[in-house]
């Protein structure tokens, strides 16, 4: 049997633990409940041993404890296939880019003996904004179809600086224009021309879409109205798809509206002495095709790269921004063509196309946000439709249609047609006022609307269940 331990060493004496508790001798030093004494813990030493280490041992946990990760939000089918399609699109593209850039080098060195120089030219600004769009519009689609469809990663928030900042670079390109104009050496810097006349277009556009941006953005709690990705499909699809689609179906119009005909009116319209063009109603053919076939072709399908989101779009701000993107890219290759067969007088006729970026982004997006009311809409959703439709194609026909003044006999056709109203050191046909008139009013009607629309709150739930969601919430669903 072992010996006790000595005093000092070990536990000390149980009865030492209790306090007293009154009116018991058995226990003098117990007076209720309480911790034990010294405090559980190891005890200070035992024979000579050092006390044990406080638990846990220093240095037993290296690590910062695993935090647990969140799982991924589920991927929207819709959008993903959405992105796939964009992704072989926009491949599509950059190939097509580089082909009408192996297209320009031949035809540099091609022979051109039939060709006029203004032909020349206008084919040379042609393949070179193809060549363009096809490159960077190819390689801004892949990189935002890749971060989506890959790295799953979102996009950001769609802005553009303010307005007159683009009116202030459209002036200098007009300027500069005016200075060669002056010289008598509008094309005789032909890489200098080719700038110019691809500026021209494209400032006036842009100012247009930085006005309605700014107008249509949200309270500053709020998203802006769409993202670049969106942004980036809806213009490439109206400068691509749309121009395509819109081509291929006008010309299969024209050609049934003059089958039988004796006379092609287009080519009445740029050679009226040629045979069987003096005959009246070859221009009223003209004027049909101008003025009511291409507004119902274009204004209908211009806005296809918005359609394809429709389903996800969640407000009108955001449907009116998409589809005045379509109408800029549509309008950005179409001006192009039409300043760049000016040739010398190129400079007259971006003055002339300088509302038409408002033209066709604005019915672009009233056509778009007719989709929209018919699709998130409750009540007369067919009725504000087909009201939003029409306006479109209503006021494009105006604009083509003010052309047909000319045609209208008597004093007032030899008047459109022989008046020049001097707008500084340029005469501008008598019709062109129309034009002018008509883009003033398109433009206090875009005022009004993108106000109207700034007004409105997000969406409701998209069909299919989706509840609305914020750019900084859902991202895979809204940010594709």
């Amino acid at each position: 049997m072992l010996p006790p331990p000595p005093q000092g060493q070990g536990y000390p004496p149980q009865r030492a633990a209790y306090p007293a508790y009154p009116g018991n001798p058995q226990y003098p030093f117990y007076q209720g409940y309480g911790p034990y004494a010294p405090p559980y813990g190891p005890p200070p030493g035992y024979n000579g041993y050092a006390p044990y280490p406080p638990y846990p041992p220093a240095g037993y946990y290296p690590y910062a404890p695993y935090a647990w990760q969140p799982p991924q939000p589920k991927r929207d089918p819709y959008l993903l296939s959405v992105g796939i399609a964009a992704l072989v699109g926009s491949s599509l593209l950059l190939l097509a880019g580089l082909g009408c850039l192996g297209l320009l080098a031949l035809f540099s060195i091609a022979p051109k003996q039939n060709l006029s120089p203004s032909s020349i030219f206008a084919s040379v600004v042609l393949f070179i904004a193809f060549a363009i769009t096809g490159v960077a519009g190819g390689i801004a689609g892949l990189y935002h179809s890749i971060r989506q469809v890959f790295l799953r990663k979102p996009s950001r928030d769609f802005s553009l600086p303010r307005f007159w900042i683009f009116v202030i670079l459209y002036l200098i390109v007009v300027g500069a224009g005016f200075l060669l104009h002056t010289q008598k050496q509008d094309v005789a810097y032909p890489a200098l021309t080719v700038v110019l006349i691809l500026l021209a277009g494209l400032f006036p556009a842009l100012a247009v879409l930085a006005l309605g941006v700014r107008r249509l953005h949200f309270p500053r709690s709020a998203a802006w109205p769409t993202t670049w990705r969106r942004f980036t499909l809806a213009l490439l699809s109206g400068a691509t798809l749309s121009i395509i689609i819109a081509g291929l179906l006008e010309f299969v119009a024209g050609v049934l509206l003059v089958h039988g005909q004796t006379a092609n009116p287009l080519i009445c319209a740029d050679q009226p002495n040629a045979p069987g063009c003096q005959n009246p109603g070859v221009y009223t053919l003209l004027l049909i095709m101008v003025a009511v076939i291409a507004p119902i072709v274009e204004e209908t399908v211009k806005p296809i790269g918005a359609l394809v989101l429709m389903g996800r779009i969640r407000s009108a701000a955001e449907a009116f921004t998409l589809g005045l993107a379509c109408g800029i890219g549509f309008n950005l290759i179409e001006t192009t063509g039409y300043i760049s067969s000016g040739y010398n007088d190129w400079l007259s006729v971006a003055l002339i196309r300088t509302g038409s970026g408002l033209l066709h982004g604005f019915g672009a997006a009233m056509v778009t946000l007719g989709w929209y009311y018919l699709i998130h809409g409750k009540n007369r959703r067919f009725l504000l439709a087909f009201l939003c439709w029409l306006y479109a194609v209503l006021q494009h026909a105006l604009w083509n249609g003010s052309w047909g003044l000319v045609l209208i006999p008597g004093p007032i056709g030899n008047y459109f047609n022989n008046t020049n109203v001097p707008v500084g050191p340029y005469p501008i046909p008598a019709y062109e006022i129309i034009n002018i008139v008509e883009a003033l009013v398109m433009l206090a009607f875009f005022v009004y609307m993108t106000g109207r629309l700034r007004t409105r709150t997000p969406a409701s739930p998209a069909p299919g269940g989706n509840a609305p969601a914020t750019e900084r919430g859902q991202k895979e669903t809204v940010r594709a």
